[in-house]
């Protein structure tokens, strides 16, 4: 006698849609804020309403992903105000990759008072006086970063002026150059062609004391107006060994120091004595950071090529 199989017993699909809201904010806070605003917190309505606790927006990093480099400027800034908004003042970070504006910096000064760090990595589309102004809004800010890009003598003295607690100070570039020189030779240049240039102009050249005045002022301005840092991150800078024994002076506090890739420093016996108060120096790019992981840089194409870690799970509908 035939007997017919037992027919297979489906397992239960799960659905998330009921998932409670705390480990549904823990699993949103994983996952970050723009794989929130482009996917998880559009799946169904009871995530879209998790998606809009204010707690889950106090840490927005919106770097090392690939939408940051294949979204346009004015997408990325209103992904940037919908998370500002969802923090409902409450957001203490804000970290941002090739977008940013003199407009968003206004809207987070205006709306994120208790703003502790704000990490700006490769964004060309603001000037600096947009970002003191901010600053100035923003009285617990601890860290700045402003990387792969060149900041003048002003601002940090700016800086000193509206923030003079400031904790932590990133300002990496990937490659120094005498921009200022660059400039004065294309001055002399166009004024030589003209015949506006006499001879003792063109026979005059810069004096060391002059150059080294000139290539330390970001080094002196941050010496004289920062006293509290207890990070800085200058690599790729300009200064020389009297700029950095400016910056061990002006700021006796300084603990965790990365000055690699510099162009005129000499690492000696003296500078390496004058560096020894402090807990990690990073001289060399190749050098080990897990020592001191809050010296990591981030690329500045860095999340170009991301993909996500986090798979959205089935949704029944």
């Amino acid at each position: 006698m035939d007997v017919d199989p037992s027919p297979l017993l489906e397992s239960p699909v799960r659905d998330w849609s009921e998932l409670p809201l705390d480990p549904l904010s823990s699993i949103f806070m994983k996952l970050g804020a723009i794989e929130v605003l482009m996917g998880a917190g559009l799946v169904c309505r009871s995530w879209l309403a998790a998606a809009k606790a204010p707690e889950i927006w106090r840490f927005v990093d919106m770097t090392r992903h690939k939408l940051v480099f294949s979204k346009s400027t004015s997408i990325l800034c209103a992904m940037a105000r919908v998370a500002i908004d969802r923090s409902d003042g409450r957001m203490e970070s804000f970290w941002a990759q090739q977008f940013v504006t003199d407009e968003l910096l206004d809207y987070i000064g205006n709306r994120a008072n208790y703003l502790k760090s704000i990490r700006l990595v490769s964004c060309a589309y603001f000037w600096h006086m947009p970002l003191v102004m901010m600053v100035d809004k923003c009285p617990l800010l601890e860290e700045i970063e402003c990387s792969y890009q060149i900041m003048p003598e002003g601002f940090f003295r700016n800086l000193g002026i509206v923030c003079p607690q400031l904790k932590r100070l990133r300002i990496n570039i990937e490659e120094w150059y005498d921009s200022d020189e660059i400039w004065r030779e294309m001055k002399m240049e166009c004024r030589r062609q003209n015949g506006e240039l006499d001879e003792d102009e063109e026979s005059e050249e810069e004096t060391a004391e002059a150059w080294e005045a000139r290539i330390n002022e970001v080094a002196f301005a941050i010496a004289e107006s920062l006293p509290e840092l207890r990070l800085l991150q200058l690599a790729g800078n300009s200064l020389t060994n009297k700029g950095l024994y400016a910056i061990l002076k002006g700021c006796p506090h300084l603990e965790c120091l990365d000055i690699s890739d510099y162009s005129n420093l000499h690492v000696n016996g003296e500078l390496r004595a004058r560096c020894s108060n402090l807990k990690h120096v990073l001289f060399h790019k190749q050098q080990n950071k897990v020592c001191c992981p809050d010296l990591h840089v981030i690329g500045e194409k860095e999340g170009e090529d991301y993909k996500a870690h986090y798979a959205l799970p089935f949704i029944k509908r």
